[in-house]
């Protein structure tokens, strides 16, 4: 059974990425976890000569506004909310830095349970039992496995979440058209990189992060049709390794 230092708790997800390296349960393999998704340009000539036009005036579009926040009540406040989900699943979509996005469902069940499975083409599963994490391949018939000590999203299903204070320290909190963002690092290993987490301000819904590696290569994940509290069942947070026998959607 495989255990690379790579997936050790490192940010280059995921995670919540992602997803993206071990720091949020979904590292970038060689890129397997990576659809490419190419532009589509198009091609037809024009039909005569036109006049060339005069360029547009460009207008530079203001940011919006950064409102200042008090950062120890906002923090403890978005802990509130973390602490609050005893279940989640959502879709979620996984940015690489390169464009090539990866779409799957995104499980969880505190304490400890996660699941990261990506849609076809993609052959990658992800799952959190509890104690080790498990990623299956199931186009090369293999799977690793590590402790889910070894990952940040660790904190995303602990019983009792703490983004401040103990493995993780936040760096910023800023507030700005209606979102609010909270930067982290892994308080003993700050330059293996950073994680933003991005809310929904009012009402407060978590709505994905952005990690940047320890070279500062960023993965994004995005969430999307989020439901909390409802049922899920357990076997959705095993792994039976008799799977790799055979197709996952069989």
């Amino acid at each position: 059974m495989n255990r690379p230092a790579a997936y050790r708790l490192a940010l280059g997800l995921g995670a919540l990425a992602v997803a993206a390296s071990a720091w949020l349960l979904t590292p970038v393999a060689n890129g397997r976890l990576e659809l490419h998704v190419a532009a589509a340009q198009a091609q037809t000539p024009p039909a005569h000569q036109q006049t060339p036009r005069r360029p547009r005036r460009q207008v530079e579009e203001t940011p919006p506004p950064v409102v200042p926040v008090d950062q120890q009540a906002e923090v403890q406040r978005i802990e509130q909310y973390l602490n609050s989900i005893q279940t989640l699943q959502a879709r979620f979509i996984q940015t690489g830095s390169d464009g090539r996005v990866a779409p799957g469902t995104l499980s969880l069940q505190r304490p400890g349970r996660m699941r990261f499975e990506y849609d076809p083409p993609a052959t990658i599963l992800i799952v959190a039992d509890g104690s080790q994490v498990t990623m299956a391949d199931f186009k090369d018939r293999s799977m690793s496995q590590w402790p889910i000590g070894w990952t940040s999203a660790s904190f995303l299903a602990a019983e009792r979440v703490k983004l401040n204070g103990g493995d993780l320290t936040v760096t910023g909190v800023t507030r700005a058209n209606g979102e609010l963002r909270v930067n982290l690092i892994q308080t003993k290993r700050p330059q293996e990189g950073r994680v933003e987490m991005v809310f929904a301000d009012d009402p407060m819904l978590l709505k994905g992060w952005t990690v940047w590696d320890s070279k500062n290569v960023p993965i994004a994940v995005t969430l999307s049709n989020i439901h909390t509290g409802l049922p899920l069942s357990r076997d959705l947070f095993r792994f039976d390794e008799s799977k790799l026998k055979r197709d996952r959607f069989q």
